[in-house]
């Protein structure tokens, strides 16, 4: 080998040894990083008549595992929709408390029957008559929180549609901003490993918002469609549309309520599609709250709904204790959907409205006080809680049981959906977790490894410069003769 040639390799393995150590740098520093993904230099001889003439930097290149990749972010998805209706299904549970806890609407049911108990085995006492309205009082009101409960799980998740929905258009934009800066790199020559670090990133803000699948374009850049073909970015961004034009969703509500539409360039506006079942954009945390809105809370506010109607039943047919009033609990709404929220304690008995608690002893209709030993109307409230009556249209519970066993059926399905969708959410979690981890060890920096290589760079970069010295010694031999 000539020393030209000798040379030329020698500085081209420093220039080579240089790039490494420059790369190798930049990933330690990078090691916790969110979304850097590792960089690693490609490099490939330089012949010259046959014979190996040099080293030649090709590039740096950034650590992919689309694969991988893909999977954490529909796993992602999952653990979203999980997470949003097990969420929910907790909040409905705590608006209904499961059987024996206190506060519970089985405990208010068991407490109406026991006060009733009380003050039938010894109607002369005011005390215990003023318990039981109290009780009675007091199950009323558990119903009716637990109703304006589950409308506020629709509304807070109709609030959440909007701004996710919001966060999915202006992060869509981000990465056709961010595929555009990458395709002109790219044809001036320029790395661009940074700015598709801060592409995955964005891709991972919205990966548990809806389930995502991206595709290679020319230029580096990518198009983004949903796990089930909805298209979001290819060319330009498809954006989402909402219109929350409800601020507050009531407990009757049980009709269509605002879609999700999409933007797909009709003059007519935005498309209504489809974040449920088989839907476009369904499989992420956007179509479960849909779900939520849409479903789960209607489901869950239905059976309140029939316990409730059950309740004005079980006492609308004691006519003598009625004498012509409505019953013991009434609902002054025409029936149907949204009962539980409107569902009241007969002011008659009611003393914080004007009514006395000794009329559950006396009957509705009575102007005076009756005789105090009579019990026979108490009897029949009790006789009424205690009857086992078939419920209607109850999906926690379709065998005929009394008034405490149709609450506690309905706090113990609540308890057991919440605790079904608290596994689901520990299992997409955890499965999220584990891909991640796997992405991480494929594409992450391992900092010993990384060290470990730098030493070879050393020797590499410290032998070049050795054969540099030695050329230079040559040469000066060869200048002193």
């Amino acid at each position: 080998m000539s020393i030209g040639a000798a040379f030329n390799a020698a500085g081209s393995g420093l220039t080579a040894s240089a790039r490494l150590a420059e790369t190798i740098s930049a990933n330690v520093a990078n090691a916790l990083t969110e979304g850097y993904a590792r960089r690693s230099v490609g490099l490939s001889s330089v012949p010259l008549g046959g014979h190996g003439s040099g080293v030649r930097v090709l590039g740096t290149a950034r650590a992919e595992q689309a694969q991988i990749t893909a999977e954490r972010r529909i796993m992602d998805a999952e653990s979203g929709a999980a997470r949003a209706i097990a969420e929910a299904r907790e909040r409905v549970l705590a608006a209904v408390g499961m059987p024996g806890e206190a506060g519970s609407l089985a405990a208010r049911v068991t407490a109406f029957e026991t006060a009733l108990l009380a003050a039938a085995a010894s109607p002369s006492a005011s005390l215990k008559l003023e318990q039981a309205a109290e009780a009675a009082r007091s199950l009323v009101g558990a119903i009716n929180g637990a109703a304006e409960a589950m409308a506020a799980i629709r509304t807070d998740a109709e609030a959440e549609i909007e701004r996710q929905v919001g966060i999915l258009n202006s992060t869509l934009h981000d990465i056709a901003a961010l595929n555009r800066k990458i395709r002109i790199g790219m044809q001036q020559g320029l790395e661009t490993a940074s700015l598709e670090d801060e592409r995955t990133r964005a891709l991972d803000r919205i990966a548990d918002i809806v389930p995502l699948r991206t595709v290679r374009r020319e230029g580096g850049e990518i198009a983004i469609y949903t796990a089930n073909g909805g298209v979001l970015l290819d060319g330009r961004v498809w954006e989402l549309a909402f219109d929350r034009t409800l601020p507050v969703i009531t407990p009757e509500m049980t009709g269509p309520l605002p879609p999700l539409g999409q933007d797909r360039g009709s003059a007519s506006g935005p498309e209504a599609v489809s974040a449920t079942g088989a839907g476009l954009m369904a499989g992420g945390s956007l179509g479960a709250l849909f779900e939520v809105r849409d479903s789960i809370a209607p489901a869950m506010a239905g059976d309140l709904d029939a316990f409730a109607d059950d309740l004005v039943a079980r006492f609308a047919g004691l006519t003598e204790f009625n004498g012509g009033e409505a019953g013991l609990f009434t609902d002054p709404g025409a029936g149907g959907a949204g009962i539980a929220a409107r569902l009241e304690l007969n002011p008659l008995v009611d003393p914080a409205h004007g009514g006395e608690a000794r009329r559950l002893r006396d009957g509705l209709a009575s102007a005076a006080p009756g005789p105090v030993g009579f019990g026979g109307h108490l009897q029949a409230l009790v006789d009424a809680m205690t009857e086992s009556r078939n419920p209607g249209n109850m999906v926690s519970t379709s065998a005929a049981a009394t008034a405490a066993g149709l609450a506690a059926e309905i706090g113990a399905w609540f308890g057991a959906q919440a605790a079904q969708a608290e596994e689901a959410r520990a299992f997409f979690a955890g499965q999220s977790a584990i891909l991640g981890e796997r992405e991480a060890s494929l594409l992450g920096v391992d900092t010993d490894a990384e060290l470990q290589f730098l030493m070879l760079v050393e020797q590499s970069y410290a032998a070049n410069a050795r054969v540099l010295t030695v050329i230079d010694s040559l040469l000066r031999q060869l200048l002193e003769i």
